[in-house]
């Protein structure tokens, strides 16, 4: 039973400090309770005296959006006359002392989901503050991606040795960069104070690596098609038109707000470092994400 618990879990910034939820309808469910929810969490908040706006928060929106709507009365959606449910939005701990309350086996199991969810959290978190830019590196098939990405990125490079009559492999690298997640190679390695010896595609994470293989493979494609329609090698700027109607195409545009959403909420919540240029892009790191990272 423990294993087949998944109640979400999200960070969020609450009155300036970063704290972890769950949506109180959620674990409801997952208690078993047989009253029913509005007079079941009211009667909870009561009895054992939770603070709004310290325990929980009230929402009528979708979990997620957070602070924007709070109210204490009926809410009425204005276009269907339906009244509209709050939503508890409420903290681990909050939602841990809810789970023993209940005082059965399901109770227990679920405090205990809860007690590991945020072991795992804090242990990733342990990691990154020893050593922020091997974060990436902690999920499970990194290692196997990264042998599989070299092949691609041998394939682009080996594409342009043959193909393109100007090298340079750093300037069309910053194009894919750029293109992906809005940071040449160079500002990314600084936003990660990475050192000379190290390798920039050692610190990236696995979802960008398969993407960006992804992409080279492809434009790899691309350019021997022109070069075959041309009869001749590529010039840079024949190579710069290939690359710009191949990341126009609607699929890679679909990838590229993956990418800036990986990099704008991981290097956020996990390395403390800024984007700028990313902050449209982010979103929350949730458990699942963390899973994804520590395998």
């Amino acid at each position: 039973m423990n294993d087949l618990i998944n109640i979400k879990v999200i960070q969020k910034d609450f009155n300036g400090d970063k704290k972890r939820f769950v949506n109180a309808r959620e674990l409801h469910q997952w208690l078993g309770v047989g009253k029913f929810f509005a007079n079941w969490i009211k009667d909870r908040i009561k009895k054992y005296d939770f603070v709004e706006n310290l325990d929980y928060f009230v929402s009528i929106a979708n979990f997620g959006n957070g602070l924007s709507t709070q109210s204490k009365g009926k809410i009425i959606d204005a276009k269907t006359g339906r009244i509209l449910p709050k939503d508890y939005i409420i903290s681990v701990d909050m939602a841990k002392e809810l789970a023993m309350l209940e005082n059965n086996e399901i109770g227990k199991k679920v405090r205990k989901y809860f007690i590991r969810v945020e072991s795992d959290f804090k242990k990733v978190m342990h990691i990154a503050t020893l050593d922020p830019k091997i974060i990436n590196q902690l999920a499970s098939e990194f290692s196997e991606t990264r042998a599989e990405t070299k092949n691609y990125r041998k394939d682009f490079t080996d594409s342009i040795k043959k193909f393109v009559a100007v090298k340079n492999y750093g300037t069309y690298t910053n194009m894919l960069y750029k293109f992906l997640f809005l940071e040449k190679a160079k500002e990314y390695r600084k936003l990660l104070n990475l050192a000379k010896k190290d390798f920039t595609r050692n610190y990236m994470y696995e979802e960008i690596l398969l993407i960006i293989g992804a992409f080279e493979v492809g434009l790899s494609g691309e350019i021997e098609k022109e070069y075959k329609k041309l009869g001749k090698k590529l010039t840079k700027n024949q190579f710069v038109n290939r690359f710009n109607e191949f990341a126009s195409q609607k699929n890679w545009l679909v990838y590229q707000k993956r990418a800036r959403s990986i990099m704008a909420t991981y290097d956020e919540e996990l390395r403390n470092v800024k984007h700028p240029k990313l902050i449209d892009y982010k979103k929350e790191f949730s458990q699942e994400d963390i899973q994804k990272l520590i395998g």
